[in-house]
C-alpha cells in the first residue's frame, strides 16, 4: 500500500480518537495516541519519542482526570455515585437524541445526573441539583482536556508527517 495513504488511514483514525473525546462509547484521547505511537512504530511518523512519551504522559493523565474530575465536583457538590451513573446514561441518550441538535448534549447528562440523584436521596432536591450540575461541569472539563491533547497529538501528526 502506498505510504501516502497509510499515513491518511493514520489521520483518519485520529479523528475517530478526537470524535471518541466527546462521545463515550470510543476512547478518544488514548485511540490517538494509539495511532500516533502504532505509526511511529511501523515506521510512518517522523514525531520523536520525546514527543511521543510527552503525549502518552497526557493521554495517562488524562484516562486518570476522566474518573476523577467528574466524581470531584459531584462529591463537592454533594453528589452520589447514582449521579455519575445518571450522567453516564444521560449522556448516551443525548448522543440519541443529537440529531434534534447539541442542545440534548447537555440537557441529556444533566437530566441522567439529576434523576440520579434523585433515585439516591429524594427528599433533597436542592442538593440533587448542585450534584448534578456538578457531575456536568467536571463531565465536559474531562472533554475540553481530551479535545486540547487530542488536536494537539493530531495537529503535530499533521505538520510533521503529512505536509
Amino acid at each position: 500500500m502506498d505510504e501516502t495513504i497509510i499515513k491518511i488511514l493514520f489521520g483518519i483514525g485520529m479523528l475517530v480518537g478526537i470524535l471518541g473525546t466527546i462521545l463515550p462509547v470510543i476512547p478518544g484521547t488514548p485511540l490517538v495516541f494509539g495511532m500516533l505511537l502504532l505509526a511511529k512504530l511501523l515506521g510512518y511518523s517522523q514525531i520523536s519519542w520525546w514527543l511521543i512519551a510527552i503525549f502518552g504522559f497526557f493521554t495517562g493523565i488524562g484516562i486518570l482526570l476522566d474518573y476523577l474530575i467528574p466524581m470531584a465536583t459531584a462529591k463537592k457538590l454533594g453528589g452520589s455515585r447514582y449521579g455519575l451513573i445518571g450522567l453516564t446514561i444521560g449522556f448516551l441518550v443525548g448522543i440519541i437524541f443529537s440529531p434534534f441538535g447539541y442542545f440534548s448534549l447537555i440537557v441529556a447528562p444533566f437530566l441522567g445526573a439529576l434523576i440520579g440523584e434523585l433515585i439516591y436521596d429524594r427528599k433533597n432536591q436542592g442538593r440533587a441539583v448542585r450534584a448534578a450540575t456538578g457531575s456536568v461541569i467536571g463531565y465536559f472539563l474531562t472533554i475540553v482536556y481530551g479535545l486540547v491533547v487530542s488536536f494537539a497529538m493530531f495537529g503535530v501528526y499533521l505538520f510533521k508527517d503529512i505536509f
